[in-house]
């Protein structure tokens, strides 16, 4: 009936212009972290400044950094964060060894060199050492995404979403081109500290 088919049609409507709205925040998201890419001189506070941005324009949870270690335990070290963490990675331990603590999606990337997400942590058995953690703070998916310079996965970024099942193909996409252009930003600013290192000796 007409009424039904008006419905439907409002529904579909309203959908896409949400759509819309969540891919035009991507594109800014994308578009900030570029920028500050650009600005920054520093390791540390472009990290964390690509962290806020994800958070705030992107509507995630959390997001951080975290580096490989190439200690006996794999260690994978917190770098920078930002959104609600409160303790969340400290008590989290987080490893890139292929164990228990290394399963989740960030040790995971680091051992394979591409994402993965999780779309609903409290079912999924990869992460149940951390679920009660892990709800305490509303994170209901994460996603993870390499961070790479050449052949070497030197890092990964952790992303936490309120809502489950929020890591579709298209928004991993849009997060791996983050990650990379991330990695890119630290490689040249490693690069560039390097330079200078060896010209003043």
């Amino acid at each position: 009936n007409l009424a039904g088919d008006l419905n439907r049609m409002s529904v579909a409507i309203r959908q896409r212009e949400q759509d819309l709205a969540t891919s035009e925040a991507r594109y800014r998201m994308l578009s900030n972290c570029n920028q500050a890419l650009i600005r920054i001189a520093d390791e540390i506070e472009l990290l964390t400044t690509v962290c806020a941005i994800t958070v705030r324009e992107g509507g995630y949870r959390m997001a951080w950094v975290g580096y490989a270690e190439s200690d006996e335990f794999k260690t994978v070290r917190p770098m920078a964060h930002a959104g609600f963490e409160e303790g969340y990675l400290q008590s989290a331990n987080i490893s890139w060894a292929n164990d228990e603590r290394g399963r989740g999606p960030v040790g995971t990337t680091i051992r394979t060199g591409r994402p993965c997400s999780i779309q609903n942590i409290a079912s999924d058995p990869r992460l149940a050492s951390r679920r009660a953690e892990a709800a305490k703070r509303g994170y209901a998916a994460v996603c993870a995404l390499p961070l790479i310079d050449g052949d070497q996965v030197f890092g990964a970024m952790g992303i936490y979403s309120s809502a489950p099942d929020a890591f579709d193909i298209g928004e991993v996409t849009i997060l791996s081109e983050l990650a990379n252009d991330l990695a890119f930003g630290v490689t040249m600013l490693r690069t560039r500290t390097e330079h200078e290192r060896t010209e003043t000796a």
